[in-house]
């Protein structure tokens, strides 16, 4: 009698985003995995060589969902892409929480992707450190959205891009 697989991997990458959403980085770790998607932990590190593995699959997940997102909004100026920024939060709260702003890896290839769109706007204009501060304000600006506090649709400080780098 054949054996047939049970598990299959995109059950594992689905369950482990969930437990991620859920509870955290904290709590990714092959065991708990197993238990969120009811299997052994066997299935886990048959499809995949390492947990380390399992993440840069999500990462990529979340990497190719956020330059979708950017380029369906497709902004033109910086306003635009900050906007972007927050809209993207406020879609997709837990994902934004837990990706963009408790796992260092993904920080910074999120902060890459953001960066190519960022120069793309600002392509004819160098300003060393423009885009750190843009990503902190854009990122904090998230952060309160998802949070509703004191966030407000247009800030004053979006225009301070616009005429910072005009």
């Amino acid at each position: 009698m054949v054996r047939t697989q049970r598990v299959h991997r995109s059950h594992i990458i689905d369950g482990a985003y969930q437990l991620i959403l859920n509870e955290g980085f904290k709590k990714f770790h092959a065991r708990n995995i197993a238990q969120h998607i009811s299997c052994s932990t066997q299935p886990i590190y048959r499809e995949f060589e390492n947990l380390a593995e399992l993440k840069a699959v999500l990462k990529n997940r979340i990497l190719v969902k956020y330059t979708d997102f950017l380029d369906d909004q497709d902004p033109k100026n910086l306003r635009a892409l900050s906007a972007t920024i927050v809209n993207y939060a406020t879609d997709y709260p837990e994902e934004f929480y837990r990706f963009f702003l408790q796992d260092s890896e993904t920080i910074q290839a999120v902060k890459e992707v953001t960066y190519t769109f960022f120069t793309t706007i600002c392509a004819e204009k160098e300003h060393p450190h423009a885009f750190d501060f843009f990503w902190q304000y854009c990122i904090g600006k998230a952060a309160l959205a998802i949070n509703n506090a004191n966030h407000t649709e247009t800030l004053e400080e979006d225009l301070f891009f616009q005429s910072f780098l005009s």
